[in-house]
């Protein structure tokens, strides 16, 4: 590795074999280094990766200004969080969740009121795992620093984890989760149904609609599928593929996404199972009467 850039005497950005940038942390690392010389690997406490979410001046920065032992901690809730969701929880999330932790815990300390954050109830229906895993961190924070932090925090290390499974900014994630439950409020509004949002179905459309935004985001397309079929679809269920193309419209218009006919087929096919979930659970409870 060689140096790039010295941030301080302990914080350095370096180049990897591959060209890959690393912002760098070790005490005396930066010391007397200049750009082009070579890395101790030795003396390297902690590597972060630059990301969308964060630039390597901005992980200095907050490198400079966390207490280490509170990413120590933040590392110990990332790895949990691994264990329970699976890999794809990306390494960028390390800083930004080590940073609201160590605010959490200040105003705990303080005793300083609770924040109501404006998206509790949308994440807790629509992102259910990762408010479960939450759950968990928070005992595992209370565990370790004997600091009860209050339930609501679950909403926004919730987000984080949404966060790490995207590598997206909080504002990007806390406005796809508004658009999340407009689109459902779209489907409640179109055909008058109760929808429960703790459902399979539900949760096999927010997930649909999560890894849509990764593939606008990225600017990769579904596969092609046959003109026959979406034709069929369109015969067999017109006002479910109606409504996929107000979603797709609320999209284009949020985003500046031209969303595909591939993508509205999907969403109608989605639309459809939510709405024969819930015309089931209806006559369900009129028969129970």
């Amino acid at each position: 590795m060689r140096v790039l850039k010295v941030f301080n005497n302990n914080v350095v950005l370096a180049v990897d074999e591959h060209d890959g940038e690393l912002v760098l942390f070790g005490r005396g690392l930066g010391f007397k280094a200049a750009p082009g010389s070579p890395v101790d690997p030795g003396r390297v406490e902690r590597r972060f990766v630059p990301g969308a979410s964060a630039s390597a001046d901005r992980i200095a920065a907050m490198v400079q200004e966390i207490p280490p032992q509170d990413i120590e901690l933040a590392q110990r809730l990332v790895d949990l969080a691994r264990t329970r969701l699976g890999q794809r929880i990306s390494d960028h999330v390390l800083l930004p969740l080590a940073d609201h932790l160590s605010f959490a815990l200040r105003r705990a300390a303080q005793g300083v009121a609770e924040i109501e954050y404006p998206l509790r109830w949308e994440v807790q229906y629509l992102y259910p795992a990762e408010v479960a895993v939450a759950r968990e961190m928070l005992a595992l924070v209370t565990q370790e620093r004997g600091v009860p932090l209050p339930d609501v925090e679950t909403v926004p290390l919730a987000l984080h984890l949404v966060n790490a499974q995207f590598d997206a900014d909080m504002s990007a994630t806390a406005q796809m989760t508004a658009d999340l439950h407009r689109i459902l409020d779209i489907i409640r509004e179109e055909y008058g149904v109760r929808i429960d949002e703790t459902s399979m179905e539900v949760a096999r459309f927010v997930t649909h609609l999560r890894y849509l935004f990764l593939r606008e985001q990225q600017g990769r397309m579904l596969t092609e599928t046959p003109a026959e079929l979406h034709a069929a679809l369109r015969s067999a269920r017109p006002r479910e593929y109606t409504s996929a193309g107000r979603i797709g419209t609320l999209l284009a218009e949020q985003y500046g996404w031209a969303v595909s006919t591939d993508e509205i087929l999907y969403l109608a096919l989605h639309v459809s199972r939510l709405v024969d979930a819930a015309a089931a659970a209806d006559r369900q409870e009129g028969a129970t009467r």
